[in-house]
């Protein structure tokens, strides 16, 4: 099983490191501005698709992997919404047994994806946690978040 989503994040990674190549050499303005073409979206849908089970799982170390690709993803494409990650993420870092690095992993993941179903999650957590490294961590990305929204015109 460890080796199944090894070979699926290292997959994924040489994939959408070849995605995003390709979208660099995009020359058009028009390109530039709408983001991924519908291949590069279909294909990211299906590779965070992939990486939702091992985000859910139990394997400490699968997990782990799971979410930093996912982060990695969400680097080279800021304009994909990784919006079914939301949930599976927030369950990781609300759950207290979990991975204490899966859960900073989660909380940086959500803080990544500048949303406000995700902001809930980090809320949640930086309100009260047993773990006070990650309510700290939480509480750092609240006041990132909302500083972030300021400089956007909100609040």
């Amino acid at each position: 099983m460890k080796r199944v989503l090894i070979s699926i994040a290292l997959a994924s990674v040489v994939l959408c490191a070849a995605l995003q190549a390709q979208d660099t050499k995009s020359t058009t303005r028009l390109e530039r501005q709408h983001g991924p073409s519908l291949l590069q979206a279909k294909q990211l849908q299906q590779t965070e698709e992939g990486l939702l089970p091992a985000i859910s799982g139990k394997l400490k170390g699968g997990q782990q992997m799971a979410i930093q690709t996912l982060r990695d993803l969400e680097q080279m494409f800021p304009e994909y919404s990784f919006a079914a990650s939301i949930k599976p993420l927030g369950k990781v870092l609300k759950d207290e047994t979990a991975d204490p690095i899966s859960r900073k992993l989660a909380a940086l993941a959500l803080d990544e994806l500048h949303s406000d179903a995700a902001d809930a999650f980090i809320k949640d957590v930086s309100a009260a946690s047993d773990d006070k490294g990650l309510q700290g961590l939480c509480n750092a990305l609240m006041v990132k978040g909302n500083y972030r929204k300021i400089l956007r015109g909100g609040e």
